[in-house]
């Protein structure tokens, strides 16, 4: 699988409903590091879909997708805080298993990054991570992400609890 295979851009208002209902789908099938852990229903996807457009339009997010033909592959969001904490933007990426390990992940962090930058004006640029996900820790510290607070025993996985890891951007 070659990168230059894949078309990278913003969600649009004509994409289907359907592709991001597969894709966080698999996600949680091969159970990939996320906050969801219940399948969504294809009503609920178009939901998100709709207050995600509603968002951007709104220049509280930013989102890029890598699509392989119609399959959505991985999505990023730089999303704005809520209310006093509106000039902090959140950063979240998602790549299916297939695309991992070949510079997917960094790329779109980097662009989100960029973006984030000139078109949402952020404070900070911050991100959460699960402690055992070793992979995401190590691409966050190479894009410029630093540890800079730790919740022991946060997020529950297989019935168990544990650590999260939030990481700012160094300016």
């Amino acid at each position: 699988m070659k990168l230059d295979n894949l078309e990278i851009r913003s969600i649009r208002k004509s994409d289907s409903p359907k592709a991001f209902l597969d894709f966080i789908c698999e996600l949680i099938d091969e159970k990939a590091y996320l906050q969801i852990d219940e399948k969504p229903t294809l009503k609920w996807e178009r939901e998100w879909l709709k207050k995600t457009n509603k968002e951007i339009k709104n220049r509280e997010s930013i989102r890029f997708c890598a699509w392989e033909g119609k399959k959505l592959v991985a999505m990023v969001q730089a999303k704005r805080g809520l209310w006093n904490e509106r000039d902090n933007i959140c950063i979240g990426i998602s790549v299916l298993k297939a695309y991992r390990g070949k510079g997917l992940g960094e790329k779109l962090l980097r662009m989100i990054i960029k973006l984030a930058k000139t078109k949402l004006k952020p404070k900070n640029i911050f991100l959460s991570v699960v402690i055992i996900n070793k992979p995401a820790f190590s691409l966050y510290k190479k894009v410029g992400f630093k540890t800079f607070a730790r919740f022991p025993k946060w997020a529950k996985r297989d019935n168990k609890y544990i650590d999260v890891l939030y990481m700012l951007l160094k300016k």
